[in-house]
């Protein structure tokens, strides 16, 4: 029986240190996967803010030109009404033609001021298109410069994942369900990952709670498997791991980085 608990317990750390490794592996993309797809949805973004601010645009210059054909069409109007005064019978006819040229008149300087403030209105959003225009280009080399970046890891890291891969599979068979299940149960409830843990001085190597002198004992012995009371790590011991007393608080430290960094 200890035999087997014994062989239980070096197929799970050995699992845990495969794991590890691909852990390692993969956070040195870091954060370069979600940096990539937030810059494609700014982009995105800013995309659709140049269509629509040039669209704004194009709808000012149109109106401009309503405006200014509307001028034409009055000042022809005009110069109708002139040529009606010329050969006018009565004041009541001269009154009634002067205020429809009046009334022209007024809608040409309406015109004219519609002019000019969709001409300011252009200037701002021209402004703001310009501005736009170049958040997206320094968006869009970012994204290139962080795509080449991601690329280049994962082309450096694919082999090695690939041949770790392999090497997991093995020793994931070596697992009966039972322990199957509960590894991976364990590894999906931690930050960092850690389903088996090592005793590092006198402490969970997961979470770093005190371990009672009795307990320690009996993960030492071997005769069943014991996991810890505070984060339901599995427990290994130096006989497992291999871990030299000297080296604990070299892995303790970075164990604890490791959990600092999942918890940002």
């Amino acid at each position: 029986m200890d035999v087997t608990i014994d062989k239980k317990l070096k197929d799970l750390w050995k699992l845990q240190q495969i794991d590890s490794r691909l852990d390692n592996l993969r956070a040195v993309l870091g954060e370069l996967p979600m940096e990539v797809a937030d810059l494609e949805d700014d982009i995105a973004g800013l995309e659709t803010r140049v269509s629509h601010i040039a669209n704004e645009i194009a709808e000012y210059n149109h109106e401009i030109s309503n405006k200014k054909n509307a001028i034409k069409d009055f000042q022809r109007l005009i110069e109708k009404y002139d040529d009606q005064l010329n050969n006018i019978k009565n004041s009541r006819e001269y009154d009634a033609i002067n205020k429809e040229k009046e009334i022209a008149g007024l809608e040409i300087l309406s015109a004219e001021k519609r002019i000019r403030e969709f001409g300011r209105q252009i200037e701002m959003k021209e402004e703001l298109l310009g501005n736009t225009q170049n958040a997206l280009t320094s968006r869009q080399k970012d994204l290139e410069y962080k795509k080449a970046e991601l690329t280049e890891i994962e082309k450096e890291n694919a082999e090695e994942i690939d041949k770790i891969m392999l090497e997991r599979n093995t020793a994931e068979s070596k697992l009966d369900v039972r322990l199957h299940r509960a590894y991976h149960r364990i590894r999906g409830n931690v930050r960092n990952g850690i389903a088996v843990a090592s005793i590092m001085r006198g402490s969970c190597g997961g979470c770093f709670s005190k371990i009672p002198p009795q307990r320690h004992s009996d993960i030492r012995a071997h005769y069943r498997i014991i996991d810890c009371e505070n984060c339901g790590r599995i427990f290994v011991d130096q006989s497992i791991t291999g871990i030299a007393a000297m080296d604990e608080e070299k892995v303790e430290k970075t164990t604890r980085r490791k959990m600092r960094l999942t918890t940002k």
